[in-house]
């Protein structure tokens, strides 16, 4: 019986802001982050998991920009 490998995918991009911000304000973050976002914070390519940690009151933004097996990843927007 072969074991299965593991796959080990990083997060393209990792960011951490204060909660309660704004939609909009969280848009401009994750876009100066190179994140490609819409006005709702849904992204375009890849996918964007969030985690809101309570004991800091900060929201954990990590973007994967493609799943292992796919293409190149897109270039940061600048």
């Amino acid at each position: 019986m072969q074991s299965r490998q593991k796959i080990h995918h990083g997060a393209t991009v990792t960011l951490v802001l204060p909660g309660g911000m704004s939609t909009q304000a969280e848009v401009a973050a994750l876009r100066a982050a190179g994140v490609p976002v819409d006005e709702w914070c849904e992204v375009a390519v890849g996918f964007l998991f969030l985690r809101w940690q309570r004991a800091t009151n900060r929201t954990v933004f990590r973007w994967f920009a493609r799943t292992p097996g796919e293409g190149d990843m897109p270039a940061p927007q600048r």
